[in-house]
């Protein structure tokens, strides 16, 4: 494909100067960059218009002003658009800004230490988001990419974040909107995921076995903010067959000794 940064020609229509009118156009331009997601990587501008809830006039106004910002691109061949460079560049600002690219080496270390891919991930609303990762040289292996969106509740990153959040458990569980099954070791009730947290706690580390994937298993500790809250999480997952219950338990201390690595250098530096 050819991608370019050149806007489509306006179709017409004009938006209002008031003040809420402006706010309404930044609402609905950052409504239009979250359409974009690893299921849908480009979008023709009638489907941008179904997923924000605008007329396609409106939604050709915005997207426009976004390509003329680099925000995003515009295929010449197809017609669709995706998020572009410029995204990608205000993100990695971000995360740098952050100081968790300073993670990299301890996810790295992590992988030669116990032979498999290693994630750090901080909650973005419902779901875990992968900053960084290291994968394992292993032929079978199991990899998160990097701005992998994951279920908090079938994930042990994100049951790592949700023990250790500012709240408690019973306030921790009921945040979520959904507890989608993806597997019948998911944990589908308020109830279970409440008790869950609390082992979580009381161990200092996550484990899931199955919850998100048939035949992918992980572990991960929360990395904590100098409050006590965790601030992002860091994991190791693979192949169940490689990483069984006892072997889960073997690579606990290493991950609480990473994410207190990551805690020092981000939060103590």
């Amino acid at each position: 494909m050819l991608w370019d940064n050149r806007p489509m020609p306006d179709q017409g229509g004009r938006e209002s100067n008031s003040p809420r009118a402006g706010t309404q156009a930044v609402e609905r331009a950052i409504a239009i960059l979250e359409c974009f997601t690893a299921d849908r990587p480009a979008l023709g501008v009638s489907e941008i218009a179904r997923s924000v809830g605008i007329n396609v006039s409106t939604a050709h106004r915005l997207v426009k002003a976004l390509v003329a910002a680099g925000l995003v691109e515009h295929d010449a061949l197809s017609e669709r658009y995706r998020l572009g460079i410029g995204a990608a560049v205000l993100g990695q600002r971000a995360l740098e800004q952050t100081g968790f690219h300073l993670a990299r080496p301890i996810l790295a270390d992590l992988v030669a230490t116990t032979g498999e891919s290693a994630s750090l991930g901080i909650r973005r609303g419902q779901e875990v988001v992968v900053i960084e990762r290291a994968s394992s040289a292993q032929p079978l292996r199991f990899d998160h990419p990097t701005g992998a969106e994951i279920p908090l509740h079938a994930s042990a990153m994100g049951k790592a974040l949700l023990a250790f959040s500012e709240t408690t458990a019973e306030v921790a569980a009921f945040s979520l909107e959904d507890l989608t099954a993806y597997t019948p070791r998911t944990i589908t009730t308020r109830e279970a995921l409440i008790a869950e947290l609390a082992n979580v706690r009381e161990r200092g580390m996550a484990i899931n076995r199955e919850e998100r994937y048939q035949g992918v298993s992980g572990v991960a500790a929360p990395v904590l903010s100098p409050t006590g809250a965790a601030r992002a999480a860091v994991g190791v997952q693979g192949p169940s067959l490689r990483l069984t219950s006892a072997r889960l338990k073997e690579l606990a201390p290493l991950l609480r000794k990473a994410a207190d690595e990551i805690s020092a250098r981000v939060f103590w530096k």
